[in-house]
């Protein structure tokens, strides 16, 4: 073995320097659990050489790291009891560890730690004072972990529930029928003469913590988890400990009839289902025999049948046994522990008696229940449930749904005794019910109580122990160093070693040190001397003179980044003296005076000038926005003195802008001028300038504080448009014009209208303004202002109140403009009827140009649309078809038209000649049929039929028949159907459409014989007077004829067509050449 222990010496000393090295924590845990089982398990003679190096890592950053160190400790000290007193003080730090999993892992080990120690104690001959020293750690991390109940975090109230049961187990004496663990230690194998612990006193101890722990889960906010934790733990003690037996049957029936009200329907039904099998654990024990009824009675409120309760049942040997116990008489288990006990220790109080509050509530319970026994008569109970049906609610509770089951036994004493056992823990936990009143009488009675003594005289010992423990040795965690007492040195004053200087040389001295610390105030200084030296730096410069006040800011200019704290010191300092509320001149005396009038006004205007000045740079840039922010009072001369950055790059523009948008909300006092100098950038000459500057005063014009100050700046810019030419206030170097120019330009007008225009959705009423602008300034500014209006008045809306106010008031020469707005507002949406009412009103009092219903005349009715169209056909070809599209529905996303194409192509055909030209209407249907997506065959089909049923058939009737069948040859039957009715109308009484009919003939060839055929000898001879061709082509097709089929020609017809008789006409026949043809379809 002694051959063997360096080389596993060297092995532990290895793994613990490269634990201590390893950044991986998973790896450090590797390492020190190959540590742990060299110096534990492989050679334990090592253990107490390198127990302090392990135990040091409980300093570590990682939970895991200090978890383990936990385990650590609990397998060393069962390992080695003489352990104990070396790191169960590091157990004392780690039980108030951060990390949850460290306190949880804490707890699980005391309970080892705890046992082991009452163990050591118990066989130790005598007790020394590092023994007291570790008991009375054990008890305060005892007392730690039961404060732990009650812990914010869920796992950590389970383990604390755990160590609670193993603590009334550990100190408490077992029975007869305990159910015990092999090798549990208790309170049998400790001997009455230990004075650290005293048995009594512990066991005293474990019935106020099961009294915690029955308190515990009868609170109403208690989890799922824990309850079911606390159930288990409780049956666990009641089955090792019987005395307790009807302290915890109590308590489960009290649960059964008071779940917590925060659980849900599935954790009230695993809470049922575990409170099943807890009590079926303690019906399975023989000294449950007294608690046989109230037991069986939860089980069947639960669900569980007799057979299966029988089978639940102890054996009929035990019952008997426990029956024939009951019969001689023998003393109660609890009050008969294995040694005796001292009469002097009796005398102070019985050991077997419950706390008050558990005894008190247990009677309360009882004498409640008799009573209500008395009172549930079958009377009382129906008028129970009728005044309580007022209450119940519509659906049934899932609570109720989950935790109700069927009653087997209604109406029979058993099933009454055990309601009125409910109605009792219920009345009596909410602290109303006679037993309860009793209990409190009975307090009132019984004045000073005899265990108030004991109480006394344990507080009293507690102390003495405490003192006597307090003047024995100090245990020290192990691996944590301890540091020494210090001395403490005599302060020297400086007055005592010091002479008074007069003023010159004091002034002197002060120039000199300013000038050294200003060249090195830069170099680090530990611990407080960097803020002592910008103290003293600040004093010294409040006494310097003017010369010395420029080179000073040129000095802190040079190095903004760096010298600015000590720049807002000094600035701070000036403004303190300059309200007079500032120590400096009282320190320095009358030498230090000056005329502080304006002093730091005039210090804040160099300095910001200087920098200005300075080349633009983003060091700069942010330099000016802390300057602006963080200085103590800015003058508004400075604030537009930020106009310059105009004339220095964008970023510079974008720095400046966001400090004035940090200074209007940081500093109310300064928003105005703010806002002015964002205006005034908003009229910048550059247009990248401009897109930088007006978001951010859209942005805050969203508060209504703003925007009256931002929205007065832009009318006064949009007012500049009434001028003649631009004004010298936006002809500045700054603004990017450093010439003023003789008149408008496009630029400068935008310049002028970007920031109202953005401003109009946010402030609508603006657009009044714009409209007053508009009538009275240049035609170039009104162009730009026509060109750049659709953003605004499509993000206003035609809904907008301003808007409708503005066309229903529309000044006298804004036309153009309210016309512009209209088309803006009805490019892709149907007009409203609050727009179209206004615009139909604005056109029948003043406006009569018709292009000022073109916008709306989808919200125009049909009779309207169809009374201006001879005036809109009139107009350009391209607002013609603008008008047709808008009709069509073509240009809309939404919204039907008041015209179909068909009505709108009948429409034009009815359009009477005095009040538009022939000329103008042909080229009106020409763009319909150029539209053969819209006029198909059908809708044409549809045109012609209308046309036919007019009292008087159009001029342009038979163009448009000619037209149709040029365009749709398919249409051929259907166009000689109409030639036949026209034949019945007798068309050739109106000579255009006659003369368009032999035309149609003519388009027609073979398949108009039929329809000639039809016509009158006369007509006939007048056809063939002017189209001479149809003559040859109709005999050819006679020809063609059987005999049958010529036989049904009249004779007179065949004279005309062989030319055997000419009929006298009764009208002149027109040359071919004077009847108009239309043109031929667009490919």
């Amino acid at each position: 073995m002694s051959e063997q222990e360096p080389t596993v010496r060297e092995r532990v000393v290895e793994l613990l320097n490269t634990a201590a090295f390893l950044p991986s924590e998973k790896e450090k845990i590797a390492t020190l659990a190959k540590v742990q089982e060299l110096i534990i398990h492989l050679d334990p003679q090592l253990l107490d050489s390198f127990f302090e190096d392990v135990a040091a890592f409980q300093k570590d950053r990682n939970s895991d790291v200090r978890k383990f160190v936990v385990g650590f400790i609990e397998e060393a000290c069962k390992k080695d009891v003489a352990m104990l007193p070396r790191l169960v003080p590091n157990m004392q730090l780690l039980v108030l560890d951060e990390a949850v999993s460290v306190v949880k892992r804490v707890v699980q080990a005391v309970v080892q730690l705890h046992r082991a120690t009452l163990a050591w104690l118990a066989a130790a001959r005598t007790t020394t004072p590092e023994m007291e020293q570790v008991w009375h750690i054990i008890t305060t991390m005892k007392n730690t972990i039961l404060t732990m109940i009650d812990h914010d975090n869920d796992g950590v109230r389970t383990q604390a529930i755990k160590f609670l049961e193993a603590m009334v187990l550990l100190q408490t004496y077992t029975e007869p029928d305990s159910v015990t663990r092999e090798g549990e230690f208790n309170l049998d194998h400790v001997p009455l003469t230990l004075k650290v612990a005293r048995p009594r006193k512990l066991e005293e101890e474990a019935r106020m913590v099961l009294g915690k722990l029955l308190a515990f889960q009868g609170s109403i906010h208690i989890s799922s988890v824990n309850l079911m934790t606390c159930m288990s733990s409780l049956t666990i003690i009641a089955r090792a400990r019987p005395q307790f037996l009807g302290k915890v049957v109590n308590a489960l029936e009290i649960l059964h009839a008071n779940l917590p009200p925060t659980l849900t329907k599935s954790q009230v039904n695993s809470v049922r289902k575990h409170l099943k099998i807890q009590m079926i654990n303690l019906l399975k024990h023989p000294a449950s025999y007294d608690y046989h009824y109230n037991i069986t009675t939860v089980l069947t409120d639960l669900g569980m049948s007799s057979s299966e309760i029988n089978k639940a049942m102890p054996s009929k040997d035990s019952m008997k046994r426990w029956i024939r116990k009951d019969k001689v008489g023998e003393e109660p288990i609890e009050s008969a522990p294995k040694k005796p006990r001292i009469e002097k220790e009796e005398k102070k109080g019985k050991v077997e008696e419950p706390p008050a509050a558990v005894v008190e509530k247990t009677s309360a319970l009882d004498i409640t229940q008799r009573w209500l026994v008395e009172k549930l008569t079958p009377e009382n109970v129906a008028n129970l449930v009728l005044v309580s049906m007022i209450n119940l609610p519509d659906e049934m509770p899932p609570l109720f749904s989950a935790g109700y089951s069927p009653i087997t036994a209604a109406g029979t004493q058993a099933q009454i005794q055990h309601v009125a056992r409910l109605l009792s823990s219920q009345l009596t936990a909410g602290g109303v019910g006679p037993g309860v009143e009793q209990v409190k009488d009975d307090e009132m009675k019984g004045g000073y109580d005899s265990d108030d003594e004991s109480n006394i005289s344990r507080l009293v010992g507690g102390r003495v122990q405490e003192e006597s423990i307090q003047s024995g040795p100090v245990l020290v965690p192990a691996g944590l160093a301890v540091r020494g007492a210090r001395h403490k040195a005599k302060t020297m004053k400086l007055e005592e070693v010091t002479k008074p200087m007069n003023a010159t040389a004091s002034a002197k001295m002060q120039q000199l040190l300013l000038q050294r610390l200003l060249k090195n105030h830069k170099t680090p200084l530990l611990g407080s001397g960097a803020k002592d030296c910008v103290r003293i730096l600040t004093v010294l410069m409040g006494s310097i003179s003017p010369n010395e006040c420029e080179e000073l800011e040129d000095f802190l200019l040079e190095d903004m980044t760096s010298n600015c704290d000590l720049l807002f010191s000094w600035l701070f300092s000036e403004y303190a003296t300059d309200h007079d509320f500032s120590q400096v001149n009282r320190f320095l005396g009358n030498a230090g005076k000056k005329d502080k009038e304006k002093q730091y006004s005039d210090i804040m205007s160099s300095i910001m000038m200087k920098a200005l000045a300075k080349e633009a740079s983003k060091e700069r840039d942010e330099f000016l926005s802390r300057l602006f922010l963080e200085a103590p009072h800015v003058p508004e001369n400075l604030i537009s003195s930020l106009v310059r950055c105009g004339s220095q790059g964008s970023d510079s523009v974008l720095a400046a802008a966001n400090t004035l948008k940090d200074i209007t909300r940081w500093r109310p006092p300064a928003s105005r001028p703010a806002l002015e100098v964002l205006a005034m950038l908003a009229t910048h000459e550059q247009e990248t300038v401009r897109d930088q500057v007006i978001p951010i005063l859209v942005e805050l014009c969203e508060q209504e504080t703003y925007m009256e100050i931002v929205s007065e700046s832009a009318t006064k810019f949009l007012k500049y448009l009434l001028l003649e030419a631009p004004p010298e206030a936006l002809c500045t170097h700054d603004l990017g014009r450093p010439i003023q120019p003789e008149e408008w330009t496009e630029a400068s007008v935008k310049a002028c209208l970007y920031l109202h225009l953005a401003l109009l959705p946010l402030n609508q009423s603006m657009i009044h303004d714009l409209a007053q602008v508009y009538v009275k300034t240049v035609n170039e500014a009104k162009r730009s202002i026509l060109r750049l209006l659709e953003g605004p008045i499509r993000h206003m809306g035609m809904e907008s109140p301003q808007l409708l106010k503005l066309v229903e008031t529309c000044p006298k020469g804004g036309e153009t403009l309210i016309t512009r707005i209209i088309h803006i507002l009805t490019e892709k949406a149907p007009p409203s009827e609050a727009l179209v009412c206004r615009v139909r009103e604005l056109y029948n009092r003043r406006v009569s140009d018709v292009r000022f219903l073109i916008p709306v005349l989808t919200g125009l009715s049909k009779k309207e649309v169809i009374a201006v169209l001879p005036k809109l056909i009139k107009l350009n070809p391209h607002v013609v078809k603008e008008v047709f599209n808008r009709l069509w529905g073509v240009t809309l996303d939404t919204g039907a038209s008041p015209l179909t194409p068909v009505d709108l192509l009948v429409a034009l055909h009815l359009i009477d000649n005095d009040k538009c030209d022939v000329k103008t209407v042909i080229k009106a249907t020409g763009l319909c049929f150029g539209e053969r997506n819209i006029y198909t065959a059908e809708v044409l089909a549809f045109v012609l039929q209308q046309l036919m049923e007019q009292p008087s058939l159009p001029t342009l009737f038979m163009r448009t028949v000619i037209q149709t069948l040029t365009h749709y040859p398919k249409l051929l039957g259907f166009i000689m159907n109409v030639l036949q009715r026209l034949i019945s109308r007798q068309v050739w009484k109106q000579r255009k459409v006659w003369e368009g009919f032999i035309k149609c003939c003519q388009r027609a060839g073979a398949q108009s014989f039929t329809v000639l055929l039809q016509l009158p000898p006369p007509q006939l001879a007048d056809v063939f007077s002017v189209a001479p061709d149809l003559r040859s082509r109709l005999l050819s097709h006679i020809a063609t004829l059987t005999e049958n089929q010529r036989a049904h020609i009249p004779p007179s017809l065949m004279d005309v067509i062989e030319g055997r008789v000419t009929a006298e006409l009764s009208h002149p026949v027109p040359h071919p050449s004077e009847v108009p043809l239309p043109p031929a379809p667009e490919s």
